[in-house]
C-alpha cells in the first residue's frame, strides 16, 4: 500500500461522520500552522485538512487493517501511516497555495457565484454532522469554503496546464500488437498450501519435455491443448516498443509471429513460453496506448509546472504546533451518497482525481 497522493475529496454536502471515541480537538487554530515565504497559514486549517483526510482513510481501511493503523507503516515509507498523510498534506498545502498565486499566468478566476456555492456547500456540510464530529475535526464554514476554493482552483490551473501538452500521437509511437501465451515456472512449483518447491534436475528435463510437447500439440489447437495439458492461457495481453514486462526473449520470437501463428517453446531464465500471434497491429489497443501516452505528458507537464513554482520558495512548517494534530480518534462515515453530479465534480476536485472517483466511489460502498 503506497501513498502517491491524498485520497480524492468526496463532495463535503453528502457525507455524515460519527466520531467513535475522544474528547474534542485541542488544536489552537490561531497559531500558524506554517509559513510560504512570510504569508502565515493557520494550524486550524492544517488541521482541518489532515483531519479530513484522516476521516477518508478511517472509512477506507479501518476496517481492513484494524483500529491501530495509523501506527503501522502501511505506505513502506519507513514511518507510520500517520507521518506519512501529515506530510502528504503539508506537500499539498505548500502546492495549493502556489497554485493561487500562480492563477494570473492561466487567467483563472473564481466566479463570486461559484463561491455562493462554496460557502453553502460548506454550511450544509456544518449543519449535517454532529457537534462532536465538527469539534473533533475542527471545521468551521471557513475551512470547509478554502477547502473547496482551493479545490476549484487546482482543477481549473490543471486544466489549463493540460492544454499546454502535445496531444497528437503517430500511430508508430503507440502501435500495440496483441498476444495469447502460456507461461510455465522452470524451476520451481506451488503446493496447495502455497510453499514453493525447487524441481530437481530430473523434474526439470521431464517438465521441459511436457512443455514441449504443448508446444506441438498448441499449433493445432492452442486452447485445448493447455487444457489438456493443464496450463493456462494469457489472453490477449498488448504491448508495445515499451514492452519490459515479458522479457527480450520472449518479445524478439512474438513479433516474427504473423496473426493466428503459434510460436516453437521459448526458454527464459525461469519460465517456458508458448505465444500465439493474436493481432500485429491491435487498434483497440493502440488507441488505448495513445490516450496513455498524453496522460503521461499532461502528468509530466504538470509536474514540471508545479516544480517550477517550489523554486526558491521558503515553506516551513511549524513543527512544535504541527506535531500536536494526532489521528488518535478513528471516525466513521454514516451515510454517502456517491452520485455526484460533474458540475460539483468540477467545483471541488482536479482532472486526474475525477479519473479515480469512479474507483474511489466503489471502494467507500464496499467497505464503508
Amino acid at each position: 500500500m503506497k501513498v502517491k497522493r491524498l485520497v480524492p475529496i468526496l463532495l463535503a454536502t453528502v457525507i455524515g461522520i460519527s466520531v467513535l471515541a475522544g474528547c474534542g480537538s485541542t488544536i489552537d487554530g490561531k497559531k500558524t500552522g506554517a509559513t510560504l515565504n512570510e504569508e502565515e497559514i493557520s494550524l486550524g486549517f492544517m488541521n482541518f485538512m489532515a483531519r479530513y483526510q484522516q476521516l477518508i482513510y478511517d472509512a477506507q481501511f479501518s476496517s481492513i487493517f484494524g483500529t491501530g493503523m495509523w501506527s503501522q507503516d502501511l505506505f513502506n515509507e519507513g514511518t507510520d501511516m500517520e507521518t506519512s498523510v501529515k506530510n502528504n498534506v503539508t506537500e499539498n498545502i505548500e502546492l495549493l497555495y502556489l497554485l493561487e498565486d500562480h492563477m494570473e499566468d492561466y487567467k483563472v478566476e473564481i466566479t463570486e457565484d461559484e463561491l455562493l456555492k462554496m460557502e453553502e456547500a460548506a454550511e450544509k456540510f456544518i449543519e449535517d454532522n454532529t457537534k462532536t464530529a465538527i469539534n473533533q475535526m475542527g471545521a468551521t464554514k471557513e475551512y470547509v469554503t478554502q477547502m473547496l476554493r482551493f479545490n476549484t482552483i487546482q482543477n481549473k490551473m490543471r486544466k489549463a496546464i493540460d492544454k499546454e501538452v502535445d496531444t497528437k500521437v503517430s500511430d508508430e509511437e503507440a502501435a500495440q500488437k496483441t498476444i495469447s501465451y502460456v507461461k510455465v515456472d522452470s524451476k520451481s512449483t506451488t503446493d496447495e498450501e502455497g510453499k514453493t518447491k525447487e524441481y530437481t534436475e530430473e523434474e526439470k528435463e521431464n517438465l521441459k519435455k511436457e512443455v514441449e510437447d504443448f508446444a506441438t500439440a498448441a499449433k493445432k489447437d492452442f486452447e485445448k491443448a493447455a487444457e489438456d495439458a493443464g496450463y493456462s492461457v494469457s489472453k490477449d495481453y498488448s504491448y508495445g516498443a515499451d514492452e519490459s514486462t515479458l522479457g527480450e526473449d520472449v518479445i524478439k520470437v512474438a513479433d516474427k509471429l504473423k496473426e493466428g501463428e503459434i510460436s516453437d517453446l521459448i526458454t527464459t531464465d525461469d519460465n517456458y513460453y508458448v505465444v500465439r500471434m493474436e493481432s500485429t497491429f491491435d487498434k483497440e489497443a493502440t488507441e488505448k496506448k495513445k490516450e496513455s501516452i498524453v496522460q503521461e505528458r499532461k502528468d509530466e507537464h504538470y509536474k514540471e509546472v508545479c516544480d517550477g513554482y517550489k523554486e526558491g520558495v521558503k515553506f516551513e512548517v511549524n513543527e512544535k504546533e504541527w506535531a500536536k494534530v494526532k489521528f488518535d480518534d478513528l471516525f466513521t462515515l454514516k451515510q454517502t451518497d456517491t452520485n455526484q453530479t460533474q458540475e460539483n465534480k468540477d467545483d471541488s476536485t482536479s482532472e486526474e482525481e475525477e479519473k479515480n472517483d469512479s474507483t474511489q466511489d466503489k471502494n467507500n460502498s464496499d467497505s464503508e
